[in-house]
């Protein structure tokens, strides 16, 4: 009868542990130990999102001074990009890559020892989300306007060089 009694109690108390374990593993909001040198809080939060976290995370093997570089074609570092178009708080010189969701959903991300291939995978992780579409799309309307320096130089030539009252019958400048 004690063994029995035993037994019913080691069962409790392994199922009172499993479902803590269970609820911490689901909790939705994942704590980020990141040292505050390394880490860049972004200066804008979606606040459209239903969602308790108002930013992502990324959790990166770069430092910060490595996402400063000019991401692609635009005039925007990496950094810029992820933190103020796609809501990102980032925690830079870690031993992995991550993004997690406004969810809480972690997704490991591939290492890679460029920065701007890393910012092109987040990019394209975040517009595969239900949110973040909206968010690309805000993204490449605002890159319309903001021509590489290759492209300003182009249209400086090809503007000087009309005539005033000339029209030009077709440029088609491809920036995305």
């Amino acid at each position: 009868m004690v063994n029995a009694s035993i037994k019913i109690q080691f069962n409790f108390l392994t199922t009172i542990v499993g479902f803590i374990l269970f609820l911490l593993s689901c909790n939705s909001r994942l704590i980020i130990d990141c040292d505050e040198n390394n880490y860049l809080k972004s200066p804008n939060e979606n606040h459209q999102s239903n969602f308790k976290n108002k930013q992502r995370e990324i959790i990166t093997t770069f430092s910060e001074k490595e996402l400063d570089i000019l991401f692609e074609d635009t005039n925007l570092s990496c950094k810029y990009i992820l933190s103020n178009f796609f809501f990102c708080n980032i925690c830079f010189n870690n031993d992995y890559n991550s993004l997690i969701s406004y969810s809480g959903k972690k997704i490991d991300v591939d290492k890679t020892e460029d920065p701007n291939k890393f910012t092109l995978k987040i990019i394209n992780l975040i517009s595969s989300m239900q949110m973040g579409k909206d968010e690309y799309l805000h993204f490449l309307n605002a890159q319309k306007n903001n021509f590489s320096d290759n492209e300003k130089e182009l249209l400086y030539h090809i503007f000087k060089n009309q005539k005033k009252d000339s029209s030009i019958k077709t440029i088609k400048i491809d920036t995305h």
